[in-house]
């Protein structure tokens, strides 16, 4: 039983600490029109040369293939997913995984605050620089 109640309150605090974590995966720029936030989107990951992401005009989300980084030695992906609604882009990075034995897992634990800010934030600041004088 002792066991059962150590299994069960790691498993809540993993559950806890990955939802915590989405905070600072996810990047939000608020007053730009659906049209501006895919041209920049579009522009945006290309010229970071990051994985293609198209997003036309009849669609409000969509999700990149994969992005592939190394973090301390070890090999990770996951993907970014774009949502456009009327005033607001939302950038977030899902499907975290990382490279063990010949095989990919998810990650079972959350991206740092540091290295989702090392991702994040050149493709916030591209996107406000594509969209300061529209």
């Amino acid at each position: 039983m002792k066991k059962f109640f150590i299994i069960t309150t790691f498993v809540l605090f993993l559950i806890n600490f990955k939802i915590a974590a989405q905070e600072y995966t996810t990047i939000e720029i608020l007053n730009l029109e659906p049209e501006i936030a895919r041209n920049a989107i579009n522009q945006t990951f290309k010229d970071l040369k990051l994985p293609p992401m198209h997003i036309w005009n009849n669609e409000t989300s969509t999700e990149s293939s994969f992005y592939t980084y190394t973090s301390l030695m070890v090999k990770n992906r996951f993907v970014f997913k774009v949502d456009v609604e009327p005033n607001k882009l939302t950038i977030s990075i899902i499907n975290r995984q990382y490279y063990t034995n010949n095989h990919w897992a998810d990650s079972p634990l959350p991206m740092s605050k540091k290295q989702a800010a090392k991702i994040l934030n050149p493709i916030k600041e591209k996107i406000l620089e594509l969209t300061k004088s529209i």
